[in-house]
């Protein structure tokens, strides 16, 4: 009961910034509607990270799961492939992405703030059969926040959690989720194997939490997702132009005022200007596929920087 009341008193709070942000003030752009796919089955109902590839959707669970990487099948996502990590262990595992060469599988969740276990991953995308399951030997990043010097917090009292990554050609690239202060930082770190130390090289006032992030090489162009923190309500941005020390942020941001109460986890471009979406069961939702389609969006925009 206290649950439903508090939805309903958050919808009513909401609302009236729904007619600001159509009339594009604050930076916002107008209402747009993710088209809804499937409800994912219960073997992936942690849905965390997503990437694309030889025509499968590929995601893993978060904290707690198995050290497995699950391909769906597009039509129906259902689960088809299996793909096991060997000398990897799922601790919090919170994003997954590509270069098209390797795969990585970021096990970095840290809600508490006082993890120096931080790991990413690593194994060549050529490793992924086109069909069946597969166990997968991996090598592994260790590294740290170079400006954490604090580990004691609350839990989800903290700036040190993180759940997005994307890689470029150059380095990969990780969104800290900002639980104490609603603001996100973006730090670097070198693709090579070892112990490193993520440095920031920017960050901007997210206005939320970070969950998730993808990368087109071809276009430049950045996706994020997340969620406003207590109230649920799911938000993108896109980027453009992003370049290697993360000097374009942010471009657009989009609230998806009618998928309130929806916990957005992973975001993955399969097309050019095209992306699927997935949500996790949370208190308010179970599980889901969306698919979202930009490229009108990037067109008027891109036109628009022409003149």
């Amino acid at each position: 009961m206290k649950k439903t009341l508090f939805l309903i008193l958050t919808f009513f709070l909401i609302v009236p910034s729904l007619s600001a942000q159509e009339e594009g003030y604050a930076g916002y752009t107008p209402l747009f509607a993710p088209e809804f796919k499937a409800f994912l089955p219960d073997e992936v109902h942690e849905t965390s990270g997503l990437f694309f590839h030889n025509g499968r959707l590929w995601t893993h669970n978060d904290s707690g799961g198995k050290p497995i990487l699950y391909g769906l099948d597009t039509t129906n996502f259902e689960v088809v492939q299996r793909l096991t990590l060997i000398n990897a262990q799922n601790k919090d595992w919170e994003d997954v992405c590509t270069d098209g060469e390797n795969v990585y599988v970021g096990d970095f969740g840290n809600n508490k703030g006082k993890r120096k276990n931080l790991r990413i991953y690593i194994f060549p995308l050529s490793a992924i059969p086109a069909e069946g399951d597969a166990n997968i030997t991996v090598d592994s990043i260790r590294f740290s926040f170079g400006d954490q010097t604090e580990f004691e917090h609350e839990k989800n009292a903290n700036d040190y959690d993180c759940e997005s990554m994307f890689a470029t050609d150059d380095a990969l690239y990780l969104f800290s989720k900002g639980w104490a202060t609603g603001t996100t930082r973006l730090y670097r770190l070198s693709k090579t194997p070892g112990t490193q130390v993520a440095e920031v090289v920017n960050g901007f006032d997210s206005q939320g939490l970070i969950t998730g992030a993808d990368y087109d090489r071809e276009s430049g162009i950045l996706v994020i997702v997340g969620y406003v923190n207590k109230v649920w309500l799911p938000f993108l941005y896109l980027i453009y132009d992003f370049d290697d020390m993360g000097t374009n942020l942010p471009n657009r941001r989009f609230e998806l005022h009618n998928y309130l109460g929806h916990q957005t986890e992973g975001i993955c471009f399969y097309e050019k200007g095209k992306c699927f979406l997935s949500c996790e069961t949370s208190p308010t939702a179970v599980s889901r596929m969306f698919s979202i389609d930009f490229r009108k969006r990037i067109a008027k925009d891109l036109e628009k920087a022409k003149k």
